[in-house]
């Protein structure tokens, strides 16, 4: 049996499409019988079936070459055979596969000088076996570490839950429906409206709304930011409302049963879980052929450039049309039947086990004692700031 640790860090900075990531993969290895799973709690830890749970300190993202070494010690002490982050921390001696969202940071000019993405490249740099969630992440991931060799990452598409996203029963839509006031035809946003650089592009779509002759439906947002932005209010012809809320999976599930569409005018995303959920919940999508979306879409979404408001505005009129929409529900549906978090998980578990096999042979032997006296000095250069 493989002794894997997983530090939990994510759970303790967000709750979203990451987040959902790990926790459905690390149920399928913990069930699998086949790894022995200790897992780091920094907070807000999903509780798991047959997961060992060891209390760690919040990562502050100020003294993480520290941080490192004392993940170490408990990889030690614990005798772990292989060692993987939800988020960007890393062991110092313990080998690790690394799993690789996206290179959102890198693409959209973020400031990479912040300590949180320079642990991102630190990460990147030690990992000796990783996975990515698209073939565009894994791409993009090479283009920016050409010394990564191809055969070191593996891809697997995220999955959907079909115990919580499935077709819902019609009186189940209207009752979620009269709850949340949404007597009328509405879109469907989920997750963030803008990010940095804009990427996100959801002003696209308030744009198109001044653009169209006739507007009869409202909009709904769900999650992202807290506030409906002041210039998304200004976009809104008359009579049409945009409510922001949080809503549990379930709640999701029903409030993409009772969409005219999600829209998901994104510029770039590492794969894009929204739009695999809403189709298995009998929701059409609008999205765009950028990032790894079109593998996430495939020939089962309405696709547009993300750059032209008169194509979205046609794309707004066309999916509202009844026959068009029964036509991508039933392409949707079959569609999101191919993704399943088996698949991820099995994924990670071979990369896991060869990098188990490698260790063994003592191949990164020499490759770990440099990594040491590095994070040593970085270690030391962060207490003495």
């Amino acid at each position: 049996m493989i002794k894997l640790m997983v530090d939990g860090v994510f759970f303790q900075i967000n709750n979203t499409g990451i987040a959902r990531v790990w926790k459905s993969i690390i149920e399928i290895l913990a069930e699998s019988g086949q790894y022995e799973i200790l897992f780091l709690d920094r907070g807000n830890a999903p509780q798991i079936k047959g997961v060992y749970y060891i209390p760690f300190p919040r990562n502050l993202f100020s003294q993480c070459a520290a941080d490192s070494f004392l993940i170490q010690e408990l990889c030690d002490y614990y005798q772990i055979d292989v060692f993987t982050s939800t988020y960007y921390t890393t062991p110092v001696t313990t080998p690790m596969v690394l799993m690789v969202h996206d290179m959102i940071p890198e693409l959209f000019d973020f400031d990479l000088t912040q300590r949180a993405w320079m642990e991102k490249d630190i990460a990147i740099s030690y990992a000796q076996r990783y996975l990515s969630n698209s073939y565009n992440t894994r791409n993009d991931l090479l283009d920016f570490y050409p010394e990564i060799a191809i055969e070191k990452v593996n891809v697997a598409h995220c999955g959907v839950d079909e115990s919580v996203f499935y077709v819902r029963d019609e009186h189940e839509i209207n009752l979620f429906r009269k709850r949340f006031l949404l007597d009328r035809e509405y879109f469907l946003f989920v997750g963030s409206r803008v990010q940095h650089n804009n990427y996100k592009n959801s002003q696209l779509f308030f744009n198109a709304l001044i653009r169209m002759p006739k507007v009869e439906f409202d909009v709904f947002c769900v999650g992202g930011e807290k506030e409906i932005e002041a210039e998304i209010i200004s976009l809104l012809p008359d009579g049409v409302r945009c409510f922001r809320v949080e809503l549990t999976d379930d709640e999701l599930a029903l409030a993409y049963g009772g969409a005219l569409a999600l829209v998901y005018p994104s510029l770039y995303e590492g794969f894009g879980m929204p739009v695999i959920e809403a189709m298995a919940s009998g929701c059409p999508v609008i999205t765009t052929h950028n990032g790894s979306l079109v593998e996430a879409a495939g020939n089962a979404a309405c696709l547009i450039s993300g750059e032209s408001v008169v194509e979205m505005c046609e794309a707004l009129e066309k999916i509202q049309d009844e026959e068009y929409r029964k036509l991508l529900k039933a392409k949707g549906l079959v569609h999101s039947h191919h993704f399943r978090w088996q698949g991820m998980a099995d994924a990670l578990g071979e990369q896991l086990e060869l990098l188990v096999q490698e260790d063994k042979r003592g191949i990164y032997d020499h490759y770990f004692t440099e990594w040491k006296a590095l994070r040593s000095l970085q270690a030391s250069v962060d207490y003495i700031r």
